[in-house]
């Protein structure tokens, strides 16, 4: 997942990748501690272009995601998708005050990514886009039941028959405390 430099004409770089998972170093991590598998690959569209000594990437990364449903548990797939833009640079232009005083920014402040060479690595960048669009509480969808907190049953296939729960039982223990208010002065 590599563009060439001298690749990009002044019109653009347009460019379709599809890589497994696995290539990437922290989508096989996930993968392999459990949480969601990759099973297709993950597929890159992307055009590049330079401008004033930059590079321009515009692109959309795409790949389905199979994982368990926070509330009912049962596995589901589904399909991720994300756009990006990312700007690359070999130097940070220099940027002035209006004191006219330097002022050290950090590329990552100015929204760039330093590259060396006659080639950019797009992998980290995919990468980054797949793990940052993965969902925070997964949800085999929106209407999703979840599990009955009595007796375990998944609300979607069946009503369990377990009344409403019993929200009290916890506070059950402190029923009978009584607090001393002569004591505490």
């Amino acid at each position: 997942m590599r563009i060439r430099i001298d690749d990009i004409k002044d019109e653009g770089l347009t460019l379709d990748f599809a890589e497994d998972a696995t290539a990437f170093p922290e989508l096989a991590e996930v993968s392999a501690a459990g949480d969601c598998e990759f099973p297709a690959p993950v597929k890159t569209r992307l055009r590049a272009f330079q401008v004033r000594g930059m590079v321009e990437v515009e692109g959309q990364v795409e790949t389905t995601l199979r994982q368990s449903c926070g509330r009912c548990l049962e596995e589901y797939e589904e399909t991720l998708s994300a756009s990006f833009a990312l700007t690359y640079t070999r130097e940070l232009p220099e940027v002035e005050e209006d004191s006219g005083d330097e002022v050290e920014i950090s590329a990552e402040e100015m929204g760039l990514i330093l590259f060396e060479g006659e080639e950019i690595d797009l992998r980290e960048a995919v990468q980054e886009q797949v793990i940052m669009a993965l969902p925070l509480q997964p949800l085999c969808g929106p209407e999703c039941k979840g599990l009955c907190p009595q007796c375990g049953a998944n609300l979607n296939e069946s009503e369990c028959g377990c009344g409403p729960p019993d929200f009290s039982i916890k506070f059950a223990a402190l029923k009978g405390f009584k607090v001393d208010k002569e004591k505490n002065k």
